[in-house]
């Protein structure tokens, strides 16, 4: 993956590291951090919530993007013609491990929104934004069978601001 980003044009330095793990990063160090579809599937996200935090400068940005807990380990309940109709809903509060397949074989890590939340709090963050993406009317165009994506939300994106010593 990253072999393909390092032949574009935008000048930016990629670092591998491990998120269960300190990060190689100075305190206050950065105004953003961004997370894209990782922290599902690594074990402990406290560790990575307080390195975020401790790399952030005050008020900075952390942007993560998680495959939608109240949905995501669910199958789809389909009509005879295999139209997706609805997803039930069962034992979602409670954290568990599903190994997946569908891209190689990979771990994820259940845990529902209110696990998000509380740790972010617990760490000095403030939810500014919640978004749960659907497709574009331009992209259903081209991709017609993904109109199911625009009952339930496959994705769920947050913003969170660290909050200044002072008014924590």
């Amino acid at each position: 993956l990253l072999q393909g980003t390092r032949k574009t044009e935008v000048k930016v330095d990629y670092k591998v590291m491990d998120l269960t793990q300190k990060l190689n990063f100075p305190d206050a160090e950065f105004d953003v951090v961004l997370a894209n579809m990782v922290l599902m599937d690594i074990p402990r996200i406290d560790i990575a919530i307080a390195e975020f935090a401790r790399i952030l400068k005050e008020n900075g940005v952390l942007v993560f993007c998680i495959t939608h807990p109240c949905f995501f380990c669910y199958d789809w309940v389909q009509d005879k013609k295999g139209a997706k109709l609805y997803k039930p809903i069962s034992d979602y509060l409670n954290e568990n491990v599903e190994e997946l397949t569908f891209w190689g074989k990979t771990l994820h890590y259940h845990r529902p929104l209110s696990y998000y939340f509380d740790l972010l709090e617990a760490n000095e963050f403030c939810v500014a934004s919640l978004k749960e993406p659907i497709p574009s009317n331009e992209l259903l165009q081209k991709h017609p069978e993904w109109e199911y994506h625009t009952r339930i939300p496959s994705f769920i994106a947050l913003k969170a601001i660290l909050r200044s010593k002072e008014s924590a």
